[in-house]
């Protein structure tokens, strides 16, 4: 679903619009956009083509619009005119817990601050000392939320990892030559917080699968694109890789890349004692295929009970 994006863009539009001194009505009005868009069950697009976008709190004609005009090409001109009118940074300023619009106005007015690098520079040099409405404990909550901003980069929460996954998965099968999909990783795991996405497919015509995937909307950047593998950047930098797999092999691959670092090492050694060798095609005796293409048959194969296979989802 593309609800997360969209509800992105109608908050930063909020908050271009609230430094740059706009109507509050209209300001509010991006807001409740925002939130009632988050807060949906049902995917956006579904709603535009049973034209029942007006049926969400808050939409009116001019954001009915700006939601269309979204989905069809994957940006709002408006926005992207708004966003001009503003340092490329500043956004990414307000991004810090601490620092709303109305302080990352002050600080680009007062000291020319136009990003993050820019506030880390100026809390080093003390500039923010002494600035009216700026206090000591502010700037230590400054410092902490640059932390956590920098942290964000790197993972993405539970809920986004799975709105971007739904997305990609829901394109996949567009293509009608998967069998099954499913994610794999921590997200899988269902982690708080996830890195990147693994997505596997059985499929009889992989190249299709792979050309369907590297061309899908939230593509930005191809990473690297092979005969059962391709690794993609998302318009929000996260990596999605794609394989896919045979289907005698899928609970094996499941377990491969579902599995953490610490699990899949116990699991090898396992394998290793039971005379067995265990990767993401199967489980092996003497080169000899066992098993591999459900789970089940995986875990049974080594002799695992329900306990120990209960640590596969909780590590």
């Amino acid at each position: 679903m593309r609800n997360q994006e969209l509800s992105q863009i109608f908050q930063d539009f909020a908050k271009i619009l609230e430094i740059k001194g706009d109507n509050p009505f209209r300001i509010r009005a991006y807001e409740r956009a925002s939130q009632n868009i988050a807060s949906l069950s049902e995917d956006i697009d579904r709603l535009a083509r049973e034209e029942k976008l007006r049926q969400i709190p808050g939409i009116g004609e001019d954001l009915q619009n700006k939601i269309n005009e979204f989905l069809k090409t994957g940006k709002i001109r408006a926005f992207q005119e708004l966003k001009k009118s503003l340092p490329a940074g500043l956004l990414e300023l307000i991004s810090i817990p601490s620092v709303g619009p109305k302080t990352a106005k002050l600080l680009f007015e007062r000291l020319d601050i136009k990003d993050i690098a820019g506030l880390e520079k100026a809390i080093r040099k003390n500039k923010l000392d002494g600035i009216f409405g700026i206090k000591e404990k502010t700037i230590a909550n400054m410092v902490q939320g640059i932390a956590l901003v920098k942290k964000g980069k790197e993972r993405m929460t539970l809920f986004q990892a799975m709105q971007t996954n739904d997305e990609f998965v829901q394109g996949l099968k567009a293509a009608e030559a998967a069998q099954a999909i499913s994610c794999a990783g921590s997200l899988r795991r269902r982690k708080e917080t996830v890195r990147d996405i693994d997505i596997l497919v059985i499929s009889k015509y992989p190249q299709k699968i792979m050309d369907k995937f590297v061309s899908l909307p939230a593509v930005k950047k191809i990473i690297a694109r092979g005969p059962t593998k391709s690794s993609i950047l998302t318009r929000d930098n996260v990596q999605i890789d794609c394989r896919v797999v045979k289907k005698k092999s899928f609970g094996a691959a499941l377990v491969y890349f579902t599995g953490s670092k610490n699990f899949n090492i116990k699991l090898r050694q396992l394998a290793l004692r039971k005379g067995l060798k265990i990767n993401e095609y199967g489980v092996f005796r003497n080169d000899k295929f066992i098993g591999g293409q459900t789970e089940e048959e995986v875990f049974k194969a080594l002799g695992l009970n329900e306990k120990k296979i209960d640590a596969y989802f909780r590590e």
